[in-house]
């Protein structure tokens, strides 16, 4: 990923115009802007094997010598991708003029088509496609197994059926098909692991989660089958999900005074900022169950753990030994700070506020928000509102990625969202 200089720009939550203003619904200037995303990365194609017509987005995103950005593929992997789609997908499903925009009503329409399109005759997904229009089936981050596009696809899928449900009947049907085909296999290769504990340089830590104690990607399941047991209730469903649970509590580590104040680790003795949804998983779904415990370990971590990260300037990773009674450090790496290392933080900060009321926390996730706007150690902009776009990622102090591909656009584009509807444009 090149990494380029950028000047010192920063702006504040305020009611500053921006081309191509849009507005909410209650009139005010809105800080989401969808320029980037859904006029430049997003294209339409058709599937090489079935002719459907689905909607993609460009993986990667660089300047030009024109001074607009051009569309880069990767040769291991592709253009698009599950992981990407889907996570536009529920962008497009978190926003407030869904249904009156039929733009948005259509690309959020062919980009869950995409997603089934990517399913395998397994049950899990395919994630990336090639510039021709054919399925890549073979590269590792690519091919239909049990891992992170596969539990993507299951969040977009299970939050798209009720909107489709009211609007689509039989697209709504072939998503309820497609979903119950990933949720058996998921339910045959979880539902009945046994709950053994293992020690990684000292450290406790499940062996029944994805990858035996990915606890990032057990969070993003655990969204999906919320909604899917909402929609359907059933113990089986209900099962794995405290299953997946249990085994996140115990990535927890440390407490609100002890080293590393409530972090949930990612896998085994690791730390890393990307994808950390743990909290907010156990927010969402501790509510939506009235599991008070679960609630209970996700608050430790927003309450204690982020202000700590605040006081850091932010961590990209760390892993830990645990050594007698104590925890320490074996490595700790401060970049890169990417969009997705911040977002979740935002979401589980916002969600627990919703549950409290609490105004430290909508402070706290102001402070978070800021780093999009300039208030990181780099003092750069990371969303820009004119354009819409998101930049890759912090290198260091002097350097940042002027590059602005989907993860780093739908990221921020998430994460000032749901500002946005905290009242952080005002």
């Amino acid at each position: 990923m090149k990494q380029l200089v950028v000047l010192v720009i920063v702006y504040a939550f305020s009611g500053t115009s921006c081309r191509r203003s849009a507005y909410d619904s209650r009139g005010m200037t809105r800080l989401v802007n969808t320029d980037h995303l859904l006029g430049t990365l997003y294209q339409p194609a058709t599937m090489a094997a079935s002719g459907a017509a689905v909607g993609t987005v460009w993986i990667y995103s660089e300047p030009d010598a024109s001074g607009g950005y051009k569309l880069v593929a990767d040769a291991d992997e592709g253009y698009t991708c599950v992981d990407d789609v889907s996570r536009a997908g529920l962008f497009l499903l978190r926003e407030a003029d869904l249904s009156t925009n039929a733009d948005k009503q259509d690309k959020l329409q062919k980009m869950t088509r995409f997603v089934l399109e990517m399913q395998s005759s397994t049950g899990y997904f395919y994630n990336f496609l090639w510039p021709d229009k054919t399925i890549n089936t073979t590269f590792r981050t690519s091919t239909n197994t049990a891992n992170w596009w596969s539990w993507r696809a299951l969040w977009l899928l299970s939050e798209a059926y009720p909107y489709f449900r009211r609007s689509d009947a039989p697209f709504a049907a072939t998503i309820q098909a497609a979903t119950n085909r990933l949720v058996n296999v998921m339910l045959r290769d979880f539902g009945t692991k046994p709950k053994e504990v293992i020690s990684v340089q000292g450290v406790s830590v499940p062996a029944w989660l994805p990858y035996g104690s990915g606890a990032d990607q057990a969070a993003i399941m655990l969204l999906g089958l919320n909604n899917v047991y909402a929609q359907t209730a059933s113990a089986p469903v209900l099962t794995l999900l405290e299953q997946l649970a249990e085994g996140m509590l115990l990535m927890q580590q440390g407490g609100r005074q002890t080293y590393p104040y409530g972090a949930f680790l990612s896998f085994e003795n690791n730390w890393h900022a990307y994808g950390n949804d743990q909290a907010y998983a156990l927010l969402t779904v501790g509510k939506a169950l009235n599991k008070p415990a679960w609630i209970a370990a996700a608050r430790c971590e927003v309450e204690s753990f982020y202000p700590y990260l605040l006081k850091q300037g932010f961590l990209e990773s760390f892993s830990v030994r645990q050594s007698g009674g104590a925890l320490t450090v074996l490595r700790q790496s401060g970049y890169a700070q990417i969009a997705y290392g911040i977002r979740p933080m935002i979401w589980a900060t916002l969600a627990l506020y919703d549950q409290t009321n609490d105004p430290k926390l909508l402070d706290q996730a102001r402070q978070l928000t800021r780093w999009f706007i300039g208030q990181n150690v780099a003092h750069a902009l990371m969303y820009d509102k004119a354009s819409g776009r998101g930049f890759d990622g912090i290198s260091s102090p002097a350097h940042v990625s002027r590059n602005a591909g989907a993860e780093s656009t739908i990221e921020a584009l998430l994460a000032i969202q749901a500002a946005e509807k905290h009242g952080f444009n005002k």
